[in-house]
């Protein structure tokens, strides 16, 4: 493979030169006034995308240790906990709770279906759960979860809602003043369009007050001495990743110029560009119709060919594609389009697939996803 490629897998994701040059900038103190102006603008930029009247935590880590940062902040050893699992990564909520002495409720979709709301309340309110647990974007499977309608059966229960949206944190909506959710966060490596490297944590006014009231047990995800630092930097605890920091403050730049709702509509016209090539093909998309989300596909392999194989086929031609995790190893492959995906990224990937699975014996028609994809980019003017 060349050093030109294009990174079409669920995350890391491609970063904007002026993103990645930013990273380069001299290295302020940790604790600087200048630094705090960098991280104070980023942290409102981040309340934006995940409207917020709380408050955001950033720290060095991956979307795996924002959710520990989340579990063990609200969890309690005996706190009963609804964790809904559409895939591979909704156990990692089950294990996270269990880490913590909590009793998982585990309720698991079928493959390819995700979770609406409906029984949630009554779920909520037999088993006396003191927190419900939702991917919004399940990566190992292309499922989007409706977290808005989860929200709503929430409203006016005590229970905690923690939302994963490490998969679609500025590739999708959020709204968690609207949506009830108390925390939801992501990683920077997704449609954040950042290099791995930083846990991203918004939390609601109500998920500020229990933290602020626990016991000073945890050590590194003390959610009070984080809360601290991000109020003021000079409320030293653990060094920041300044220069991550910069890429965050930068990108982040990026989202909001484009305008939100923009942002948005542009991951979904890929999404169904991308799912229209798929399908003109006589592919089959994992995730239900009512459950694809607009930032990761998965497909089901065709008889006979092996994701190993593909994959070096598509690798020859310059694209890097995703296999299947857990139980899906070696039955599907996935495709990343999020962040900075555009349509000449879109194109190029469905005829990288074209020729390979022309080459490895598929039956096709040249060009036929392409003209697909194209149909509906020139239907939305992309």
């Amino acid at each position: 493979m060349d050093e030109r490629f294009l990174l079409m897998i669920p995350g890391p994701t491609f970063s904007e030169p002026s993103t990645l040059l930013s990273l380069a900038k001299p290295t302020f103190s940790h604790v600087s006034k200048e630094f705090g102006e960098v991280m104070s603008r980023a942290l409102n930029n981040l309340k934006k995308l995940f409207n917020t009247d709380g408050e955001v935590i950033v720290m060095s880590g991956s979307g795996t240790a924002a959710m520990d940062f989340a579990i063990s902040n609200l969890v309690r050893p005996g706190d009963k906990v609804l964790n809904l699992v559409s895939g591979y990564f909704g156990q990692y909520f089950v294990n996270a709770t269990r880490s913590r002495g909590g009793v998982s409720i585990l309720v698991q979709s079928q493959v390819g279906r995700g979770f609406i709301g409906d029984n949630i309340k009554e779920i909520v309110e037999k088993e006396k759960i003191k927190a419900v647990t939702v991917q919004h974007v399940e990566t190992s499977t292309g499922v989007a979860n409706h977290i808005k309608t989860i929200g709503e059966a929430l409203k006016d229960t005590d229970t905690f809602y923690i939302v994963d949206a490490v998969a679609s944190l500025g590739g999708m909506k959020i709204d968690m003043i609207n949506w009830n959710i108390d925390v939801c966060f992501a990683g920077s490596q997704k449609a954040l369009a950042l290099p791995p490297g930083l846990s991203v944590i918004g939390l609601s006014k109500r998920a500020v007050e229990m933290i602020e009231k626990s016991p000073d047990e945890l050590f590194y995800f003390n959610g009070r001495k984080w809360l601290a630092t991000m109020r003021d930097v000079k409320n030293y605890y653990s060094t920041l990743p300044v220069n991550m920091i910069y890429g965050l403050d930068e990108s982040l730049k990026r989202i909001i110029n484009e305008g939100l709702e923009q942002r948005y509509k542009r991951h979904q016209v890929m999404a169904e560009a991308l799912r229209r090539g798929i399908e003109s093909l006589g592919l089959k998309i994992v995730a239900e119709k009512e459950f694809r989300s607009d930032t990761v596909t998965a497909v089901w392999l065709p008889e006979n060919i092996k994701f190993p194989t593909l994959s070096s086929e598509m690798m020859n031609r310059n694209i890097v594609i995703a296999g299947g995790l857990g139980e899906l190893s070696g039955k599907i492959f996935r495709i990343g389009h999020m962040g900075e995906v555009n349509a000449n990224d879109i194109i190029s990937t469905l005829s990288a697939l074209e020729r390979s699975l022309k080459k490895l014996g598929y039956s096709l028609e040249l060009g036929s996803a392409v003209k697909a994809a194209e149909e509906v980019l020139d239907q939305y003017n992309f």
